[in-house]
């Protein structure tokens, strides 16, 4: 009787056991089937140039193509920023291309981060934009005795920019078709000189496969048949919130450039920038802003005899914001002549912003030059030195 009594409490606790790992197991799995779901995305590009220089027209004849290879994260959380987005997936990547000769211009590589916005879905279909940027490498550069032909670009390592406009069709439980349409840009800010960039656009196409990162966990687990879903189950979303609120903000930020007179040297000068400007926020995702700017470009010493390096504009713009980030592009021109004269009837300011804090931001965008030319890379601090909220009419 001793020896079945124990062996009761034995099969007892053994069977304790298995229902706890087993309840835990459930519990894992159900945390798992609403977590980590990622994808692996190749693409490959092809298209013309943008090109208004003259010497290299004959080398960029030929178009260009490109490979990409994309890892990323797919949102799913409805109590997050997320589902006023339709939930936007991101990460990073790899690219790879040609753009023309390459005894000219190189073979270029970047790496770069990505952030994928849907736009609307029908079906199988969701239409997206997906901006993304980040860094180039092995491009070729200007040279006085050896490739004094490359007026497009006078730095081995550039800035990568792409932005997309496309669609992904789900293939099936795991694949989807993706293409679409796309513009990429390569420059340095006019860090060295010379400074035209290359531009190119033209259709992309490739494959999205998504998969669960703990799919592995679960097959070396007890219930190893189990398949957790690769896709959110996404149904929640939220328009989004009113704000009506109107920011004083104020920005400084410098740079370094090159000038013609010093292409091809080591030699560089300093440029500042600092903007006075009204923001108006009208909800979570859209706002708009408006001010004065003055700028101090000490390259400008190639054409100005008198010292005076200093230049004063104003600007408006709109800007997309999601979590602590806004892309803001502003259009601005300048209020003299001479000024005018020196910089063009007007500037893009295409930007970042990252907010630290509720009253303190960073930003890292490019000021162009008459137009589309890149002028410098600002790169500062913001400050919010008041906000103003409109009262809600009560009924």
């Amino acid at each position: 009787m001793r020896f079945k009594s124990g062996t009761n409490k034995s099969r007892g606790s053994i069977f304790l056991l298995l229902l706890s790992l087993a309840f835990s197991d459930v519990l894992s799995q159900e945390r798992l089937n609403h977590r980590q779901f990622r994808f692996l995305e190749i693409k490959g590009h092809s298209g013309n140039h943008l090109y208004t220089g003259e010497s290299l027209k004959e080398a960029l004849k030929s178009g260009y193509g490109a490979i990409e290879a994309r890892y990323g994260w797919q949102s799913h959380n409805p109590n997050s920023w997320q589902n006023m987005y339709l939930y936007p997936s991101y990460g990073f990547g790899w690219y790879s291309g040609f753009v023309g000769n390459p005894d000219m211009l190189g073979k270029p590589s970047a790496v770069f981060g990505f952030i994928s916005f849907p736009l609307f879905q029908h079906k199988r279909h969701q239409m997206v934009i997906e901006p993304a940027g980040g860094v180039s490498f092995d491009l070729k550069p200007y040279n006085e005795n050896n490739n004094s032909e490359n007026d497009a670009i006078g730095s081995r390592m550039n800035v990568y920019f792409n932005m997309s406009v496309g669609a992904r069709y789900r293939l099936n439980r795991e694949m989807d078709l993706v293409y679409g349409f796309d513009f990429t840009h390569f420059s340095n800010g006019r860090v060295y000189k010379p400074n035209s960039g290359l531009n190119m656009f033209g259709p992309n196409l490739g494959i999205r496969y998504h998969f669960n990162s703990q799919q592995n966990r679960v097959d070396n687990a007890y219930n190893p048949q189990t398949v957790l879903d690769v896709r959110p189950h996404l149904h929640q979303y939220k328009k989004a919130e009113k704000k009506n609120e109107f920011n004083l903000l104020a920005y400084a930020a410098g740079g370094i450039v090159q000038n013609d007179r010093d292409m091809g040297t080591s030699k560089q000068y300093g440029t500042f920038s600092g903007v006075l400007e009204l923001q108006y926020v009208l909800n979570t995702k859209n706002g708009f802003s408006g001010g004065v700017d003055y700028f101090y470009d000490n390259s400008l010493i190639a054409k100005v005899q008198n010292g005076n390096y200093s230049v004063y504009g104003f600007h408006g713009g709109y800007e997309y914001m999601f979590w602590l980030l806004s892309i803001r592009l502003q259009v601005g021109s300048y209020f003299t002549s001479r000024d005018r004269d020196l910089k063009g009837p007007f500037f893009l300011r295409p930007s970042f912003k990252l907010d630290l804090s509720n009253k303190v931001y960073l930003q890292l965008g490019l000021k162009t030059l008459a137009g589309a030319k890149a002028d410098w890379v600002e790169c500062g601090f913001g400050y919010k030195i008041a906000n103003f909220r409109r009262k809600q009419n009560q009924k």
